[in-house]
């Protein structure tokens, strides 16, 4: 039995319950780069991972590959999550991944998840649908397959549009909203990392975001807002005034780690990791932190015990992951 389920957009409590309990159970978990990694924690101790991230501009796994793996694993485990960041059935190829299954003949099901679009406006004070302001919302990706420019054909006022992973593509994105009437000075918010404790901001207009974004250096993973409704966020920016947020912290202990003390952190609004060393570490996680810690950076190292400290320093220089 194969369950796809849907992570949602980062914080690890934007999860479903069905979603959680579904990872308690699991034999493997196969999961993506933007799943955030802590629900892994979930997973009972003889839960096998499997990675198979997707990085941009970089040499990755193909979506054949994911999916030969999907029926290869579970071939030899009873019960397989395939964990998809966001909500699956929105710009996630679920249905390529279900095809597989099906020819297969292997038993699925779906649990949706919180996708990036709504737990990023929510995260930042904004009503992807205000009444008097926005009476739709489109969804629209700047990733299409064979390099197929997406031409933004249906972009229209008194409407929210929210671009996944759309950076690269917002070149053509603005110059087709441009050109289909919409004002320069309409707003846009560009949002990376929509609800971890890492989330960078840049809002502007139609007319100044690509400058913005030039001299930024903003990236993906990033959604994009455009549409009146983003002023509200200038008022109700809740998730920016709790008082750890922007805080990154990487605890390193011999010990595994508390899930709600964990929790308790990300709920203030820090980024947190869990980092647990020495020979008796869960070595599952080894392969976990080899993809993760390549790509975050923790401003403040918090150590549990003396001995996790002195084998952190003692092993710094090459990552314990490959020991």
């Amino acid at each position: 039995m194969i369950h796809f389920v849907g992570a949602g957009p980062g914080d690890p409590e934007l999860m479903t319950a069905k979603g959680v309990r579904l990872l308690q159970h699991a034999d493997a978990v196969i999961y993506d780069r933007l799943v955030n990694p802590l629900l892994l924690f979930h997973c009972k101790q003889d839960c096998r991972f499997i990675y198979v991230g997707k990085t941009p501009d970089r040499p990755s796994i193909k979506q054949a590959e994911i999916n030969a793996k999907l029926i290869e694993t579970a071939a030899s485990h009873d019960s397989v999550v395939r964990l998809k960041g966001g909500d699956p059935v929105i710009f996630g190829r679920l249905t390529e991944e279900l095809q597989a299954c099906q020819e297969a003949g292997l038993h699925y099901d779906i649990t949706p998840g919180i996708t990036a679009a709504s737990g990023t406006a929510s995260y930042s004070g904004i009503s992807l649908t205000q009444r008097g302001v926005a009476t739709s919302v489109t969804f629209t990706t700047g990733r299409l397959i064979d390099n197929e420019k997406n031409t933004f054909q249906q972009l229209l006022n008194g409407q929210t549009v929210c671009l996944y992973m759309g950076v690269e593509a917002l070149g053509r994105f603005v110059e087709a909203a441009l050109a289909q009437g919409m004002k320069a000075e309409m707003p846009i918010l560009i949002t990376q990392w929509g609800t971890y404790g890492r989330q960078s901001k840049l809002q502007g207009t139609l007319g100044d975001i690509r400058q913005k974004v030039s001299d930024t250096k903003i990236e993906n993973p990033a959604m994009i807002i455009l549409g009146e409704v983003v002023h509200a966020g200038e008022r109700f920016d809740w998730f920016s005034e709790l008082p750890e947020k922007g805080e990154s912290k990487l605890y390193v202990s011999t010990q595994k780690p508390v899930m709600d003390a964990l929790l308790e952190q990300t709920q203030r609004g820090a980024d947190v990791w869990w980092l647990q060393v020495g020979a008796g570490r869960d070595r599952r996680f080894d392969d976990v932190n080899k993809h993760y810690l390549a790509e975050q950076h923790f401003g403040t190292i918090i150590f549990d015990d003396a001995a996790a400290k002195n084998i952190y320093e003692a092993e710094k220089v090459k990552p314990l992951w490959e020991h």
